[in-house]
């Protein structure tokens, strides 16, 4: 039983699209054109990793909610369920009071949360993401790939009093694995919304430092 639900849930991962329901569609996408995130959105497309908010539309400057940010962050570093062991199978209404089981995306929400992923319980996965809680939950999913080194040094963000707390951590770890970066001023803008193509450039560079430490040998999977 835990085997065929850990089988189904990865194949839902794969095939779950980022938005609303659409089967990855193979054709470019005719609206990235003018996006400073076009090579990056195809390079993703490529790799199934991301899908259209229509067939033939990526609405690049969209906002990302939260149900595509966490389904993006599961297909792009591959999380899985494969690795954990439960006494009872995890449903998406058991960690999330906002999440029904029967949701395109709920399977990336129980995968997120059994890795790891600071998700609050009471999440609105419809609601769109700002750009700290996407970078928080990219870092987390990418240190689940992993354990790689990282340069202890401190990033001077001009806007660093408008950042939450709890995630300040975890966006200078992203400055650093250079997943994004400050704008010409200096800031990060943590409270503005992020867009789907912010968010695809991210997991752009989040793919590419994964995959170039595991050639090079020095990702290592996490210890429990």
């Amino acid at each position: 039983m835990k085997k065929t639900m850990i089988a189904a849930a990865l194949t839902l991962a794969l095939l779950a699209p980022l938005s609303n329901g659409h089967a990855f569609a193979a054709a470019p996408f005719t609206d990235i054109g003018g996006s400073s995130a076009q090579s990056q959105i195809e390079a993703l497309q490529a790799q199934g990793i991301v899908h259209g908010v229509t067939e033939e539309e990526f609405q690049p400057t969209a906002s990302l909610s939260g149900a595509q940010g966490v389904s993006l962050i599961v297909r792009s570093m591959q999380l899985s369920l494969a690795a954990i062991d439960f006494n009872q199978a995890p449903t998406a209404e058991g960690y999330f009071s906002n999440v029904s089981n029967t949701a395109w995306y709920a399977d990336d929400f129980v995968i997120a949360k059994a890795n790891g992923l600071d998700i609050p319980a009471d999440i609105d996965p419809k609601q769109p993401l700002t750009r700290e809680q996407f970078a928080y939950w990219l870092v987390q999913g990418l240190e689940k790939t992993g354990q790689y080194p990282l340069i202890k040094m401190y990033i001077n963000i001009n806007d660093e009093a408008d950042l939450t707390v709890a995630y300040q951590g975890a966006i200078q770890r992203a400055l650093l694995y250079k997943l994004t970066s400050l704008d010409a001023d200096g800031n990060f803008k943590p409270k503005a919304i992020v867009t789907r193509e912010q968010a695809a450039a991210m997991v752009y560079e989040a793919v590419q430092f994964v995959a170039a430490h595991k050639d090079s040998g020095a990702g290592q999977a996490p210890t429990e």
